[in-house]
């Protein structure tokens, strides 16, 4: 059975709001810290595209934690610009590798918690994948992505007119590998009427994520 409890714990700017949601009575498995969109732009851990994606890292078998960035909702703090909230990312994956110690743990990000992820995986060398769905990469030096080993899943609308697919396609062959780029044709940013798709192609790549 299905159980989601509301968490707080410690972040550099003090307490972090989240959810978490696992499967009671069986083994932890891997883990996942999913992050959401900007939050100067209404982003939080409630929103929908976050939402599909941490459920598909649930179905897939993980262990997923959901959290608000600072200043979002009942989290301590206020917007830092990106640079506190790659480290409330780190935060939140220290709170579940300690409730579940010895447990692999992977990173996801929607827009703006995307790079929050991509960013967090570079400074944590035991993060073992990452999904990233409409990446802001205009905000990214070539090099980050370039250094990053795990393997990387892309996920993008063909129709994304904020993070428009056109940079992706630009920067893609600089990417480390493993990496793996999924477009979602007739997808915008927000993936309306395609979140189902979207929970699809992240849960069919669960061998390539290392998912347990």
């Amino acid at each position: 059975m299905s159980k989601v409890q509301s968490v707080l714990f410690e972040g550099p700017a003090g307490r972090l709001e989240g959810i978490l949601k696992y499967q009671a009575g069986a083994e932890p498995g891997t883990l996942a810290v999913v992050c959401h969109p900007h939050p100067l732009y209404h982003g939080t851990m409630h929103n929908k595209v976050v939402f599909a994606i941490a459920a598909a890292l649930f179905e897939a078998g993980c262990r997923v934690l959901r959290f608000n960035f600072r200043g979002v909702g009942l989290s301590a703090g206020s917007h830092d610009k990106g640079r506190g909230e790659i480290d409330d990312t780190l935060a939140a994956v220290r709170f579940l590798k300690e409730q579940y110690r010895a447990h692999p743990c992977l990173v996801a990000g929607f827009s703006f918690g995307a790079w929050m992820a991509l960013e967090a995986a570079l400074r944590d060398p035991t993060l073992i994948s990452v999904v990233a769905v409409s990446p802001p990469l205009q905000y990214f030096h070539a090099k980050i992505l370039a250094q990053l080993s795990v393997p990387k899943l892309f996920l993008q609308g063909a129709e994304d007119r904020i993070c428009v697919p056109e940079v992706l396609r630009g920067l893609y062959p600089s990417v480390a590998d493993p990496k793996e780029l999924v477009l979602l044709e007739r997808a915008g940013h927000f993936f309306e009427g395609h979140l189902t798709r979207l929970k699809t192609e992240i849960m069919a790549r669960q061998k390539f994520l290392g998912i347990l």
